[in-house]
């Protein structure tokens, strides 16, 4: 699982050990004091890593080789000494990090060489006491905030999902119900939707009450809920939950046996001769 983390150490290394590698840090060597006293690159990396104290010089080493970085001066070898000059303290992080990319550690050394490349290039180095300290400290607090962002994108994007699939599962359940409305009703052939939703509704609103036009509007002249929500002054949201309410209460009434119904009517009755709804039981 360290391939990847391993390849980038030895691809670092490789790049501080050629030719031009060289003559690139003889020229660094006259443009950076911190360093001259160093005969290679490599000998700057054994004094970083190997002599114990002398904190204060060794990150006035850090200090300058960031400098450089962000000048564009020397930028490939000064990059590539502060990784390895700070290498024990990075592989401490992934190695501490790497139980959170169990499927993906290439991910892990993604997040982390962006995370580091980054600070490296905006650190206020005026603002800092341990040049050292804050590059490993603040990379894996850094790493750790985009692997969090990462997460909450992932349940987002989860989210999203179950929430298309539960408004698929209620356009199925809108449609199965409009059908059982008006078998329940018996639409004739003919009728137009507001003629319809006419009739419907005086069967409906003893049932839905205020909720009545809303369900109508979605089931029967086929507005979306949204459209049906603006025209009756409500908001996407306010017209959802409404629309699952009455729903639900028309769900419930349609179940109940008849003998259970009150006085609300199981069918939508027919015009008597005195032409209002009903009149022949009036």
């Amino acid at each position: 699982m360290r391939s990847c983390w391993e390849a980038l150490r030895a691809g670092l290394v490789r790049s501080i050990r050629t030719l031009q590698a060289d003559r690139e840090f003889s020229a660094m060597k006259s443009e950076l004091h911190t360093i001259a006293p160093f005969d290679a690159p490599g000998a700057v990396l054994a004094y970083l890593r190997r002599t114990p104290g002398e904190l204060d010089a060794k990150d006035a080493i850090l200090g300058e080789l960031v400098a450089a970085v962000q000048r564009h001066q020397h930028r490939e070898l000064a990059t590539a000494l502060l990784w390895l000059g700070l290498w024990p303290g990075l592989d401490a992080i992934y190695n501490r990090r790497l139980h959170h990319f169990p499927h993906n550690p290439e991910e892990l050394v993604s997040l982390l060489a962006a995370a580091f490349t980054e600070l490296v290039e905006g650190l206020d180095l005026s603002a800092v006491r341990r040049v050292a300290a804050t590059l490993v400290r603040s990379t894996e607090r850094e790493l750790m905030a985009s692997r969090r962002r990462a997460w909450d994108e992932e349940e987002r994007r989860a989210s999203d999902v179950e929430r298309e699939r539960y408004f698929r599962e209620m356009a199925v359940a809108e449609y199965t119900l409009a059908n059982r409305v008006e078998a329940t009703l018996g639409r004739r052939p003919g009728r137009d939707a507001d003629d319809h939703a006419s009739t419907v509704g005086a069967w409906l609103r003893p049932v839905l009450g205020d909720d009545t036009g809303l369900l109508l509007s979605v089931l029967i002249v086929e507005e979306s809920q949204r459209e049906a929500g603006m025209r009756l002054g409500l908001s996407h949201e306010a017209a959802r939950k409404r629309f699952r309410r009455a729903v639900g209460a028309l769900r419930q009434h349609l179940a109940e046996p008849v003998s259970q119904s009150g006085s609300v009517r199981r069918v939508c009755p027919t015009s008597g001769r005195s032409g209002r709804p009903g009149g022949a039981d009036r």
